[in-house]
């Protein structure tokens, strides 16, 4: 059996996992990226809110090649008392400022993009491999 050394070793493929491994794959690491599931975001049922001033600096116009569903251009949030209501309603002047835009997500489409994004820069990825603590 071959025994491989990396820099760097990732447990889950999630955002926080892949763009690490996207960043010290890009520094020049060796980084492996471990998942329980059989590929990236395949257990993530789950959408959201992501704020693209973050992502914007690690993959500049990311948006364009990324699976965002919507971008967010205008928020109402509402306060509530049971006899009355006072609603915020915030829009931006300048709504194209990248580092200003926040998008909706599906996990499920957004987790295996981004872990293409740090195959591309040289990561490794192995999906199906469940991590346990040592002496369980």
């Amino acid at each position: 059996m071959s025994e491989d050394k990396f820099d760097a070793i990732v447990v889950g493929a999630g955002v926080a996992g892949s763009v690490a491994a996207l960043v010290m794959a890009r520094a020049g690491l060796d980084v492996l990226v471990i998942e329980r599931g059989d590929s990236a975001g395949c257990k993530n049922m789950t959408g959201g809110r992501l704020y693209a001033h973050t992502l914007e600096a690690i993959i500049p116009g990311f948006a364009v090649s990324a699976p965002v569903e919507r971008k967010v251009t205008r928020e109402k949030i509402s306060f509530l008392t049971e006899e009355s209501a006072v609603t915020l309603d915030f829009h931006r002047e300048q709504p194209d400022v990248p580092q200003h835009a926040s998008y909706t997500v599906l996990r499920n489409r957004l987790d295996p993009w981004l872990m293409e994004q740090a195959e591309q820069a040289g990561a490794q990825f192995i999906p199906g491999v469940r991590v346990r603590c040592a002496g369980s």
